[in-house]
């Protein structure tokens, strides 16, 4: 605002200033000339010159520059306003992106939790089932051990009770002796009792 003036003052100088030389151009151009620049009108002139320069001023220092200076003012006051604004929403993104950030950690850390609670639940189920599988084929097994156990002494006992009658049968043929079914028997088991040792 301040330059502003300044120049107002220095054009208004520079007029003044044209207006002192105008008699020595009038001098020199031999009078018939333009009637602002004739020195007999020179007093009437700067009288007017200083009048519109005191009535220009006092509108400026009154009227424009209050106007310009609130103008400025408002202007500086939204300025800072929008950049209070701008900061105070620079903060609460920054706050919102702490936040997200924390949020997906968060999530990761509990997926990361759920996941090894899904695994060790899995691994928990396989062993348990495999423990049950093993239990189960062990029960079959020894079951299967038992009946072919049962099904060696059904079948030794069937060869002793073979044996017994091939012994008659030997025995009546050959020595024409005939022999009870459990003396033939005592005998097999009594042969096949030393063969063992």
């Amino acid at each position: 605002m301040q330059r502003f003036c300044a120049r107002i003052v220095a054009s208004l100088g520079f007029v003044a200033g044209l207006a002192l030389a105008a008699p020595l151009w009038a001098a020199e151009g031999g009078g018939g000339g333009l009637p602002q620049l004739d020195a007999r009108t020179y007093p009437s002139q700067i009288f007017w010159l200083l009048v519109s320069f005191g009535l220009l001023y006092w509108l400026l220092k009154t009227k424009a520059i209050p106007r310009i200076a609130d103008i400025l003012e408002t202007r500086q006051d939204r300025i800072n306003a929008d950049l209070d604004r701008a900061a105070r929403l620079r903060a609460e993104a920054e706050a919102a992106l702490k936040q997200h950030d924390k949020i997906l950690a968060d999530a990761q850390a509990d997926a990361q939790r759920r996941i090894r609670e899904a695994q060790e639940k899995v691994a928990a189920e396989l062993a348990r089932h495999q423990a049950q599988l093993d239990a189960e084929l062990a029960a079959k097994l020894h079951d299967a051990e038992a009946r072919i156990a049962a099904a060696k002494r059904a079948a030794l006992a069937e060869i002793t009770n073979v044996a017994a009658e091939v012994v008659q049968a030997a025995s009546r043929r050959l020595a024409g002796v005939e022999v009870g079914a459990e003396e033939a028997r005592a005998a097999v088991l009594k042969v096949a009792g030393e063969g063992g040792r």
